[in-house]
């Protein structure tokens, strides 16, 4: 039988991960590359424990306040976009 390479089960956001936020150690449910989402962390007020990783965790209510100020940063992209 020929290889399935789509499986939803693993294609799905893995909860085994935890928010990289200090202090907070909830599941996390989104991930960005940090030179991507570095500066809209500061800005919304919160450190990353761990400096060296190149990937940031962020849980449901972290993601959320740092969701803001990312839209904020990137607006000039978005309207080159048209959104």
């Amino acid at each position: 039988m020929a290889h399935n390479w789509y499986c939803p089960e693993v294609s799905e956001v893995s909860t085994d991960k935890i928010c990289s936020i200090v202090g907070c150690r909830k599941p996390s449910k989104r991930s960005m590359k940090r030179d991507r989402i570095a500066e809209s962390v500061a800005k919304a007020n919160l450190r990353v424990e761990d400096a060296k990783s190149r990937t940031i965790y962020m849980c449901a209510d972290h993601w959320k306040a740092v969701k803001k100020e990312f839209k904020k940063d990137t607006k000039a992209e978005r309207l080159r976009w048209g959104h």
